[in-house]
């Protein structure tokens, strides 16, 4: 923080400059002898930062508040009051510039007007600055930040008698009654205190008081995960995950991302009970959504089909879509693909039919049941009713653009593959034009081109 230097030696003889009062002592500038005065009459500091000469915020609330009689009476009785002042027009004594840079630093203050309350260890338990309201509304704010402080020195006088997680509970409340930032910047022997408590985070009070340097923590541990994952041997990677996993809480998506390396790893080895074992955990996770948990389930049950244990798959696909009901699109999916997988195509229709009754609309699975439900029907050389089950899709208009267009491409193929190129040119015009903004056409229209080079032309 940088202050205009003037070169006129006099100035550096002036006293520091105090702002307009009624009483001669309100403001000191001397802060050694503010935190003596204010442990000799056991009250706290209010340290102001202003550009008295210069910041207009900063004027208006020594005008409206710090200037008024009725102020200066009722929170003097309560506080020991500090300018840290940095004005432009005038040069202050080099120490004083020097003890208001150190002490901006200290608090981090950066902008004016700003209000510190401190207490008499030199912890800071409330920011402020210019508040609208006059006097009678500044005060009843210093009032409800000094019943906060008091709240929070019981709180914490009660963790001195207490243990355990009574213990970090009791402070956990004394540090709620400051601001989260506040708590976490200033207090932080009180906070690794909770933290080495909850280390399990059983209270939920680890990750109150800690999640921000927990998440950064947890970064690097997953880019050393992914990084053991690519050099080491996979068994030596599978212990080295193993152990983290043991020592560090992870968020669920995080702890996802590493099963799955896992996974990739135990694949590797061609260990087949430890990706069941995995796959099983992963599907456990209470963390999931109703999608990802059936996403997991088709995986597990296309393992077991691709490891000889095709029956007991198709009993698990069964068993999960009774379990799942409603939410069961995937399943009847993925229980479709195998009866196609088999050439049973009218029982896979079936199957398509049940999960497009299941999906609860949602675009992005409809637009694979409809899909998988045609390629059977052209499988049963039916194409009258494979294009109809596309159109079905394509023309709702309560779908996505693009997941529309997607199915007009796919119509467009069965067309070229009989040999229909003009109609299937039409649809193509038509999958480009529906698109609403430019750059999506533009996206529609290169897909297109492959397409036609695919079929020549």
């Amino acid at each position: 923080m940088k202050i205009c230097n003037c070169v006129c030696f006099l100035l550096l003889c002036l006293p520091a400059i105090q702002l307009t009062g009624t009483d001669n002592d309100f403001w000191m500038t001397d802060v050694q002898e503010a935190i003596k005065k204010a442990a000799d009459e056991k009250k706290d500091l209010l340290l102001l930062y202003t550009g008295s000469d210069w910041c207009p915020p900063c004027k208006k609330l020594e005008s409206e508040v710090f200037s008024q009689e009725e102020f200066v009476s009722e929170a003097k009785n309560n506080f020991v009051f500090v300018m840290f002042d940095f004005p432009k027009e005038k040069l202050l004594p080099p120490e004083t510039m020097k003890q208001n840079e150190q002490w901006a630093a200290k608090y981090g203050v950066e902008g004016y007007p700003t209000v510190v309350l401190v207490d008499n260890k030199q912890r800071p338990y409330a920011i402020t600055g210019y508040r609208e309201g006059g006097v009678e509304n500044y005060l009843g704010i210093l009032g409800e930040f000094s019943q906060k402080r008091i709240r929070r020195d019981e709180a914490f006088a009660k963790a001195e008698g207490l243990e355990g997680g009574d213990k970090a509970k009791a402070l956990d409340e004394g540090l709620s009654q400051m601001d989260t930032a506040i708590a976490e910047l200033y207090y932080d022997e009180v906070v690794a205190e909770i933290v080495a408590i909850d280390k399990e985070d059983t209270l939920g009070l680890r990750t109150k008081w800690n999640e921000s340097k927990d998440s950064e923590m947890r970064k690097i541990i997953m880019t050393d995960i992914v990084m053991v994952s690519r050099l080491e041997k996979p068994e030596l990677a599978i212990d080295f995950i193993d152990k983290i996993l043991d020592e560090i809480q992870f968020t669920g998506s995080q702890r996802l991302q590493i099963f799955q390396i896992k996974l990739s790893l135990l694949k590797q080895l061609n260990d087949v009970d430890g990706m069941d074992e995995q796959l099983d955990q992963m599907i456990d996770m209470q963390e999931l959504t109703a999608e990802s948990r059936q996403r997991l389930l088709v995986k597990k049950v296309l393992f077991m089909v691709g490891t000889q244990r095709k029956e007991q798959g198709l009993q698990l696909l069964d068993d999960s879509i009774g379990i799942a009901g409603r939410f069961s699109s995937l399943l009847w999916l993925a229980k479709g693909q195998l009866l196609n997988a088999e050439d049973k195509f009218e029982e896979a229709i079936k199957s398509f039919e049940k999960g497009i009754a299941k999906s609860n609309g949602d675009p992005d699975v409809l637009v694979e049941l409809y899909g998988n439900k045609a390629d059977s029907y052209m499988s049963l050389k039916n194409e009258l009713r494979a294009i109809q089950t596309l159109d079905e899709f394509a023309e709702n208009e309560e779908m996505p653009v693009d997941l529309r267009s997607e199915s007009l491409l796919h119509k467009a193929m069965i067309m070229r593959d009989s040999g229909r190129k003009r109609r299937a040119t039409l649809v193509e015009n038509r999958a480009i034009e529906i698109n609403e903004s430019p750059a999506e056409r533009a996206e529609m229209q290169k897909l297109v081109e492959r397409l036609r080079m695919k079929y020549g032309g």
